[in-house]
C-alpha cells in the first residue's frame, strides 16, 4: 500500500507515536524530506511509497536550532515500531528508513537546521519539515542526478526561478563536485528554461 496524500502519512506518523509511547520508547525527533515533506507541507498531493528520514534531532542550539544526527539505519526501537505499524496499516516494511542520510556527510545547505517546520504528533514524536528553499536544492542533486522525471515534476510544483534553481545546482555541486555531475545540473537548469544561469554554472570551476 502507498501512502497516497497528507491523510495517508498523518495515519502513520500517529500511529507510530503511539507505538512508541506504549512501547516506552523516549520521544523521537526526526527530520523529513523527500514526497512526505512535500504532501506535509501541502506543496503537492501524490502518492509516495515512504517516508525519507535525513536525521534524528539531538537537543538545540543555544538559538532554538535543532542538533542534527545521522542514523542509517534508524535506530532498533523506531524500526521496530514502524514495522508494527506497516502490519496493522498494510505498508511496505520499509515505509519509514534512513535512505537519505548520508547527504549529511556533506552537509546540507548553509541555515538548513533554522528553517525547518516542525508538526507535533502526540507526546513522543515531533516530524520536522525542510523549507522550500531547501526542497529545491534537493530536489536539484536528485533530478540531476537521475533525470527528468518524478523529481523534475517535483521541482515544478515548487516553482522556482533560475536563480533558486542556480542555488540549487551550486549546493548540489558540494555533493558531488566531478565535471559530469555539472553538466547534468547545466542540463537540468536548460530543461527549466534557464539557460543564462546555466551558462554561467557551466563556467565555474
Amino acid at each position: 500500500m502507498v501512502l497516497r496524500g497528507v491523510n495517508d502519512i498523518d495515519s502513520a506518523l500517529k500511529m507510530l507515536a503511539a507505538t512508541l509511547e506504549a512501547r516506552g520508547v523516549a520521544p523521537i525527533e526526526m527530520v523529513v524530506i523527500g514526497g512526505a515533506a512535500f504532501n506535509l507541507l501541502g506543496i503537492s498531493i501524490r502518492p509516495t511509497r515512504d517516508v525519507d528520514v535525513l536525521a534524528l534531532c539531538d537537543g538545540a542550539e543555544s538559538d532554538g536550532t535543532p542538533v542534527l544526527v545521522k542514523h542509517a539505519p534508524l535506530p532498533e526501537p523506531i524500526v521496530a515500531a514502524a514495522v508494527f505499524v506497516a502490519d496493522a496499516l498494510g505498508l511496505d516494511p520499509g515505509w519509514l528508513n534512513a535512505g537519505p542520510a548520508d547527504l549529511l556527510d556533506c552537509g546540507m545547505p548553509p541555515g538548513f537546521e533554522g528553517r525547518l517546520t516542525v508538526r507535533r504528533y502526540g507526546s513522543h514524536l515531533a516530524v520536522h519539515t525542510s523549507s522550500r528553499q531547501d526542497l529545491i536544492c534537493l530536489k536539484v542533486y536528485a533530478g540531476a542526478d537521475t533525470g527528468v522525471g518524478r523529481h523534475t515534476e517535483d521541482l515544478r510544483a515548487l516553482e522556482p526561478t533560475c536563480d533558486e534553481l542556480l542555488a540549487g545546482a551550486r549546493w548540489a555541486r558540494t555533493q558531488d563536485p566531478s565535471v559530469e555531475f555539472r553538466t547534468t545540473l547545466v542540463a537540468l537548469l536548460r530543461h527549466f528554461g534557464c539557460d543564462r544561469i546555466a551558462e554561467e554554472l557551466s563556467n565555474e570551476d
